[in-house]
């Protein structure tokens, strides 16, 4: 058997796990076991159900990311995530800067320029190659910072951030953390073992190939402890089932970032969809999408390369810029091969059900409508 065989994948090459993974196979059995079937048949228990299906997804998470499933917290979006763990962060006299990318994912922008109306300011850090490098980092994390965002690898770029080295210096520094992992979760190994992070958000819908709306974050305990999120529900607090509407506390750990009464849907869907990938191996995984960039980037003059591929400071996504790139553009939709395009290249990205057949179709397509 394949890999590829254990998702639905369509008849053409597939490179945009960046945007959507692809759907395994199992995940209708996932959603009627974990969300329908005992609704369906008007059981009592059905949140019995639900509860595990939730609980089934946190510990999927946390096998991949090496971390505790009580702390991670399912949420509906990364923006959801962030902005609980930023309107509850404690407040430092003296440190009133929050430090970002220019070339973070636009809803992080929006989010974190929302930290202005309690009087802290944004500075914005540019994009390039630096951004892999931990002296560049060093430099920016001055003692005014009082958070700082990081993307463990830039879409638009490729880049891959040396988080370790970053979480280390911010804290010596006393500076707090976030580490946004949409773009690598399930296709670069992570452990928060290693980033020892305050915090990490990410998604599922892209590599982790379990759909919208079941995002979540990681909170190391300490840092939980001191955070008070203002957007909060009955499932964030110590005692959901007291019934007493008057009496609020906080959830230990990562439980109150819950808020109120969670989607189940799409949560099944997730957990099924890490399950496949670990029952695959994510060192597997990253070893096999990394072979294929390899092979692309070989058979390609450097000056088509619009991303950053050196090894070991790379996502799994590469972005191709030929002398015409809405013609390249133009005959990969023809031959049905999925892609996109961002700043004016041609993105692509790679995962464990992309194979050399592909490769070699993308590589055929470009020669023939843009020699290189």
């Amino acid at each position: 058997m394949r890999l590829s065989d254990r998702f639905h994948c369509p008849q053409t090459p597939y490179f945009l796990s960046h945007s959507v993974g692809l759907q395994p196979i199992s995940s209708m059995d996932a959603l009627h076991t974990g969300f329908s079937a005992r609704w369906a048949a008007g059981a009592s228990d059905v949140w019995t159900t639900w509860s595990e299906t939730l609980d089934l997804f946190r510990a999927k998470l946390a096998t991949l990311l090496g971390a505790e499933p009580q702390d991670i917290c399912p949420q509906p979006s990364v923006s959801a995530a962030l902005t609980k763990i930023l309107f509850g962060l404690p407040k430092e006299p003296g440190r009133n800067t929050v430090l970002l990318c220019r070339e973070d994912f636009p809803t992080i922008g929006y989010v974190l320029a929302q930290a202005q109306r309690f009087g802290l300011e944004l500075r914005f850090i540019e994009g390039g190659a630096h951004l892999a490098d931990p002296a560049f980092w060093e430099k920016e994390l001055d003692e005014s910072v009082h958070l700082v965002h990081v993307t463990h690898v830039f879409s638009n770029r490729g880049v891959r951030t040396p988080v370790p080295e970053i979480t280390a210096l911010a804290r010596k520094r006393g500076i707090k953390t976030i580490i946004d992992v949409a773009q690598s979760a399930g296709v670069v190994d992570i452990d928060v073992n290693d980033f020892r992070a305050d915090y990490i958000i990410g998604t599922s819908v892209k590599y982790l190939c379990g759909g919208p709306g079941a995002a979540w974050l990681w909170a190391n305990p300490e840092a939980a402890s001191d955070n008070h999120p203002i957007d909060v529900g009955w499932f964030s607090s110590a005692t959901p089932f007291n019934y007493d509407i008057e009496t609020f506390s906080y959830a230990d750990g990562a439980a109150r970032f819950m808020g109120g009464t969670p989607s189940v849907v799409p949560f099944a869907f997730a957990a099924n969809g890490i399950a496949t990938l670990l029952d695959i191996g994510i060192q597997a995984i990253e070893t096999y999408a990394q072979s294929l960039i390899d092979q692309l980037v070989a058979d390609l003059p450097p000056s088509v390369l619009a991303s950053h591929v050196k090894p070991g400071e790379r996502g799994s996504a590469v972005l191709i810029k030929p002398d015409n790139p809405e013609a390249f553009s133009k005959a990969l939709s023809q031959k049905g091969i999925a892609h996109d395009m961002r700043t004016g290249a041609v993105r692509l990205s790679f995962h464990v059900y992309n194979d050399e057949n592909d490769l070699k179709g993308l590589l055929e397509t470009l020669k023939s409508c843009c020699p290189v």
